[in-house]
C-alpha cells in the first residue's frame, strides 16, 4: 500500500497548529493525534542509524539498539496522571509497537551472542557494580545478550522506511485515507537526515513573529520561555532563535529539498487565507477537497495571537528583538 505522508513543523509555538487544523478540514487527510517523532528524537532513527551505519563501532551499535527499543518502549505504551510519559501509539495504530519494532531490530541485527564490556555497567548501582566485581574475581560470566549489526546505509534506509510503513498499514485501512499528517515529525533544522524515512513525505514548515513567539514563550514558561521568565532579556533568546533557524549543512547541500519543503507564516496563514490555502493545495498536488472550511481553523479567532508584542509590559526588549530578528518579523 502507497502511504503519502506530510510533517506540519515549527520551531516551538510558532503557529504550526493553526496549519495542522486548516488540513483537517480536508477530506483527504488524516491527521495523528500527537507528535511522532520516532525520527529526531534522541534515541530516535537518526541516531540508531549514526551508531549502526555512520559511527560503527563494536559495543556502540548494541547500546543504540538497546537505547532505541527503551524509546519504543515509551512511544508504545499508554499515559496518564498516575503512570509514566507514554506516547500510546499501540493504541493509536491499533497495532503492536513493540513487536512492530523488533521485528525491525531482527532484520538489521546479524546476530546475536552472550557478551560482556564494561560499557554496559556505566549506569548501574554501586551495589551491582560490586556484584559484578565479585563475581569477575571467582571467573563467573557478567555476559548478557547482545546485538551485532553493521547494515551497509542502503539496506538500513530500505529496512527503516518499511517499518514506518508497516506501523501505519492497519491506521490506513482502518480510516479509509491515503495520507496522513504528523505534527512536527520532520525538524526544520535537519530535514534531509529524517525526510529520507518516509516514503512521499513533504513538509510545511510555519514560523512567526518572534517577538510574538518571545511573549507567548515567557507565558508559557516553556523551552527557552522557562529561562526567560526569570531574567527577562533578549540576548538568550535571540541567540535562541538565530540558531533554531540555521539551515544544516546537508539541507544546504541537497539541491532538490525544496520540492519536498513548503516554509510558511503564520500571519499569512491568517492575513492572506486564500492565496495561502491555494499555495499548500498546489504544493501538496492539487484536486484536494476542502470540505470543511471554517470547522477547525478560523483566521479571525487566529488573529488575536499576532501583535501579542505591542502589549508587552518590556518595550525594550521588543525593541531589541525587532532589531537584532528584524529579517523575521512580520511587516504587514
Amino acid at each position: 500500500m502507497s502511504i503519502k505522508y506530510v510533517s506540519v513543523s515549527g520551531y516551538g509555538w510558532t503557529g504550526s497548529g493553526a496549519c495542522i487544523d486548516l488540513l483537517k478540514e480536508f477530506s483527504e487527510f488524516d491527521v495523528l493525534h500527537g507528535e511522532f517523532r520516532i525520527a529526531k528524537d534522541p534515541y530516535g532513527l537518526v541516531d540508531l542509524e549514526s551508531s549502526l551505519v555512520n559511527n560503527w563501532d563494536f559495543i556502540r551499535h548494541d547500546i543504540a539498539i538497546r537505547d532505541f527499543l527503551q524509546y519504543c518502549e515509551f512511544l508504545s505504551r499508554e499515559t496518564g496522571l498516575f503512570k509514566k510519559q507514554g506516547g500510546g501509539f499501540s493504541g493509536k495504530l491499533d497495532i503492536n509497537f513493540i513487536l512492530e519494532s523488533k521485528a525491525y531490530i531482527d532484520r538489521l541485527t546479524d546476530m546475536t551472542y552472550i557478551g560482556n564490556t564494561f560499557v554496559h555497567r556505566y549506569n548501574i548501582s554501586f551495589y551491582r557494580n560490586f556484584i559484578y566485581k565479585v563475581r569477575n574475581k571467582f571467573k563467573k560470566n557478567n555476559g548478557k545478550i547482545m546485538y551485532f549489526s553493521r547494515p551497509t546505509a542502503s539496506f538500513f534506509l530500505k529496512e527503516t522506511s518499511g517499518y514506518i510503513n508497516n506501523l501505519f498499514t492497519n491506521y490506513v485501512k482502518q480510516n479509509n485515507v491515503s495520507t496522513i499528517v504528523f505534527d512536527n515529525a520532520i525538524p526544520p533544522t535537519n530535514i534531509s537526515n529524517t525526510i529520507k524515512f518516509f516514503h512521499k513525505m513533504k513538509v510545511i514548515i510555519i514560523d512567526r513573529d518572534p517577538r510574538d513567539v518571545y511573549v507567548e514563550l515567557v507565558g508559557e514558561k516553556r523551552l527557552i520561555g522557562s529561562d526567560l521568565a526569570y531574567v527577562d532579556s533578549a540576548d538568550k533568546y535571540i541567540k535562541w532563535h538565530k540558531q533554531l533557524r540555521r539551515i544544516s549543512v546537508e539541507d544546504g547541500n541537497n539541491l532538490n529539498i525544496n520540492k519536498q519543503v513548503l516554509r510558511m507564516r503564520f500571519e499569512d496563514l491568517v492575513f492572506k487565507y486564500d492565496e495561502s490555502v491555494e499555495k499548500i493545495i498546489k504544493f501538496l498536488g492539487g484536486g484536494m477537497q476542502h470540505d470543511n472550511i471554517g470547522k477547525y481553523f478560523s483566521p479571525v479567532r487566529s488573529s488575536n495571537n499576532i501583535g501579542l508584542w505591542k502589549n508587552y509590559h518590556d518595550q525594550l526588549v521588543m525593541d531589541k528583538i525587532g532589531k537584532e530578528l528584524k529579517r523575521y518579523c512580520y511587516h504587514g
